[in-house]
């Protein structure tokens, strides 16, 4: 038997440049079929180790229905105070990320009230603390009369009638911001941050005149006591109760979201049916691979667009979809599968356009990730969660249009085609 020797290979002779190609179309294609794999439904199931289910909203919803009753003395002004009650819940809502609000006010025995029916997948307890408190905020400072220090009445200092009303309302403040600093203790925790206008010098004046003393923030009637600094600069920071993020972030949107220009009560609540809209999601995935062939099989019949344009086109689709969803599925994002229906329905009309007139290309993308922008901070409901994730994919989709360049054009290479 003769033996085999491997034939030497001179190091001069070998092509990096080729095999760099090579090994760069090699990673980008198993990437993109791991990201296809991930998308697909019930991929899931192949290992146990792992688990990238695509986590739906259907069974997060929970529906309820809230009477508030407007404390309103003032009847000449009632539609005003009404739709400013409503301007501020739908604004506190709105930041919190609510799907779904409506609210409608009546009038029973000469008095009024606001019906607010919400459905939503957030935290309940949030909702419901946005809602109940009107988060009238003013500061304070001790009545004389008022002996603070009777052990048989411990809860004087909380209780807004023992003080004197400064005239320093929400309004006198231009933000109020939550962070965290050191605390007596010398540890981290939440305050909020009172700050005034610059040419506010009534403010100043005050905390002149209290500082080393101790004053309070009423909020609906609860006062937090709160000692004035007595050196300089002087910073007005109320502790917050609460170490967590969520709840740090809840009270920074009633601070900020408008003032409750009259008080109200929160009469009634009561859970209500939920109104579902879900659709099937293997039969979602199952429909989009059968409507994406149709469309760029009768592109390719009819012969009236590029071949090399259509596969980018085709390839930019593909890879974006399947990014997208794969990364839903990866980091368990609740989605709501109807409204992610109509996100891969747009970015398919959208990327066909993008891909096949690359002259307009950036115009269109910044004209409609400008518009999804001032939706996802204007909007309320779910078309802000649909600007929202439209903006990502329109990026996502010029990142995938640029990678199915590359892709084709090396792949074109090496076959040398």
């Amino acid at each position: 038997m003769k033996n085999f020797k491997l034939p030497k290979i001179k190091a001069g002779k070998i092509d990096f440049k080729y095999l760099l190609n090579y090994f760069l179309v090699i990673l980008l294609t198993s990437f993109v079929l791991v990201c296809i794999l991930i998308a697909l439904p019930l991929t899931e199931t192949v290992s146990s180790n792992v688990t990238y289910d695509l986590k739906t909203k259907s069974e997060m919803y929970w529906a309820k229905e809230y009477l508030l009753e407007i404390d309103n003395s003032d009847a000449r002004e009632k539609n005003k105070q009404i739709d400013g009650i409503k301007s501020v819940l739908y604004r506190r809502l709105s930041k919190l990320g609510v799907e779904k609000v409506d609210m409608a006010n009546y009038s029973e025995n000469e008095k009024e009230y606001i019906l607010i029916h919400v459905q939503s997948s957030l935290t309940q307890m949030f909702v419901d603390e946005l809602i109940r408190s009107p988060f009238l905020l003013e500061v304070v400072t001790k009545n004389p009369d008022i002996d603070f220090e009777d052990p048989e009445n411990p809860y004087a200092i909380y209780l807004a009638e023992n003080y004197l009303p400064t005239g320093f309302t929400r309004e006198s403040f231009r933000n109020i911001y939550i962070t965290k600093l050191k605390n007596a203790s010398n540890e981290y925790s939440y305050f909020a941050l009172y700050k005034t206008w610059p040419w506010d010098s009534e403010w100043n004046d005050f905390m002149n005149l209290y500082k080393g003393q101790e004053v309070g923030v009423s909020i609906d009637g609860f006062v937090t006591p709160i000692q004035v600094p007595a050196t300089e600069p002087i910073l007005f920071a109320l502790p917050v109760s609460t170490l967590e993020r969520e709840e740090a972030e809840l009270i920074s949107i009633l601070y900020n979201s408008g003032i409750v220009p009259f008080t109200y009560s929160l009469v009634d609540q009561q859970e209500v049916p939920i109104e579902n809209v879900e659709a099937d999601y293997i039969k979602l995935i199952q429909g989009i691979i059968i409507a994406v062939v149709v469309i760029y099989a009768y592109l390719l019949l009819i012969d009236k667009t590029e071949k090399k344009t259509l596969i980018v086109s085709a390839l930019t689709t593909i890879i974006t979809i399947s990014i997208w969803i794969a990364y839903l599925k990866i980091a368990v994002i609740p989605v709501d599968i109807f409204l992610l229906a109509i996100e891969v329905i747009v970015m398919v009309a959208i990327l066909r356009i993008t891909t096949e007139n690359t002259e307009s290309r950036i115009i269109v993308t910044v004209l409609l990730a400008l518009i999804a922008s001032l939706v996802a901070i204007l909007g309320t409901g779910y078309a802000k969660i649909f600007a929202s994730n439209l903006f990502v994919l329109l990026i996502l989709g010029n990142i995938a249009e640029q990678i199915a360049r590359f892709y084709t054009f090396k792949v074109r290479k090496l076959l040398r085609l």
